[in-house]
């Protein structure tokens, strides 16, 4: 793997039956179940236990302090343990759509050592319950290569959820839990270490702020596997914690499989075209470009000066997940960023495309430019035989 990760399963069309799938949503429980008891008892991190290796952008990460039989010598057999805690920016249910877009297949691009597929959707959202996903997943964490060959790929194979859950007081507090599970289809594959994960995660809604409670437990290791693997892995775990702002630009993104197909039936064919941000007009060669020159959102020709490209993880009807550079103009970009749900949404019209649904549109010239800002207990182990 060199810095691109692959969008398709390496094993075989995965079926389970009723049982199975109902199992897993049973494992699924337990942890969830198991972690919420652990999160209502706690109250602060126990520096005794728990040593801080990391402090950003809010958020705290601690690593369990390995026990020590002997003065010299530490256990190998000795789960690792991982502990986030913090405080991000936003809303419940922005996070819960980046936690939920993750779930679904869709990596955050800058992430270049991971490469994770879903093998098989058990449980999708509904309008009542439009965060509840759960799926079987399998991920790579590219080692080999940061460790110049002399640390094998670690793989796993675990079931993914996220969802609401609710506080004694009523709360509602959102939840994303992977745990390890045995699949036999899903097989030990070459090159690769098959390695076991489980991690729960908690966020709860304060003021203009979530707070963020995340435990992760990852097999015993060597000190030279663990100082390649467990920074990959905080990585795509830290991912989902990333500034609120980042999640909003991903949430209208996610609609955006579809209409990238549909962007030059719809675009106008009128020859004199003009830039939506600048008013200039778009010149002969741009436009033969229209797709990768036309707002994802509006349509609206863009000029080479105004286009503001970004790479986009889109996913299509069957799950398949493909990287491209989608274009926005300035005025889409600063809407979705600045206005709530109410005022910026995508539905479907009466042909089943995505029609964009917001206050009338202004170009950069006659609207006011937004403002622009950015803000910056001894745990007991789980046992991952009794759940596999």
């Amino acid at each position: 793997m060199t810095g691109s990760r692959l969008s398709e399963s390496p094993f075989p069309a995965i079926s389970l039956s009723s049982a199975d799938k109902n199992e897993l949503q049973g494992v699924v429980k337990t942890i969830l179940d198991a972690n919420f008891d652990r999160y209502l008892h706690f109250s602060d991190v126990d520096s005794n236990a728990w040593k801080l290796i990391k402090d950003k952008d809010g958020m705290q990460v601690y690593s369990n302090r390995p026990r020590r039989q002997h003065p010299h010598t530490i256990q190998l057999d000795e789960l690792q343990s991982l502990l986030c805690v913090g405080s991000v920016p936003g809303t419940l249910d922005d996070m819960m759509h980046s936690v939920q877009e993750a779930a679904i297949g869709v990596m955050d691009p800058s992430i270049n050592d991971a490469n994770d597929t879903v093998l098989l959707r058990i449980k999708a959202a509904t309008a009542l319950d439009p965060f509840a996903t759960v799926v079987v997943k399998w991920m790579e964490l590219d080692v080999r290569r940061r460790s110049m060959g002399f640390i094998q790929n670690r793989d796993y194979v675990y079931v993914e959820a996220t969802g609401i859950k609710y506080l004694p007081s009523g709360e509602p507090m959102g939840y994303h839990v992977m745990h390890s599970v045995g699949i036999p289809q899903a097989h030990n594959l070459p090159g690769r270490v098959r390695s076991e994960l489980s991690t729960c995660s908690f966020f709860l809604q304060k003021n203009n702020t979530l707070s963020v409670y995340s435990m992760a437990i990852l097999e015993p290791m060597s000190d030279r596997v663990r100082q390649f693997v467990v920074p990959r892995f905080l990585k795509i775990l830290q991912s989902t914690f990333k500034p609120i702002s980042v999640g909003k630009v991903k949430k209208f993104a996610q609609t955006m499989g579809k209409r990238y197909s549909e962007l030059d039936k719809r675009r106008p064919l009128h020859s004199d075209q003009k830039c939506v941000t600048c008013t200039k007009r778009v010149g002969r060669l741009a436009k033969l470009a229209s797709r990768h020159n036309s707002c994802m959102v509006c349509s609206g020709s863009i000029c080479t000066a105004c286009k503001i490209e970004k790479k986009q993880k889109l996913v299509s009807s069957d799950l398949k997940v493909s990287t491209k550079k989608v274009a926005f103009c300035f005025s889409c970009l600063t809407d979705v960023m600045t206005s709530n749900d109410s005022q910026f949404s995508f539905a479907e019209d009466s042909d089943g495309d995505m029609e964009l649904h917001r206050p009338v549109y202004h170009s950069v010239w006659s609207s006011r430019l937004p403002s622009w800002s950015s803000t910056k207990t001894s745990e007991s182990s789980i046992d991952f035989s009794s759940t596999r």
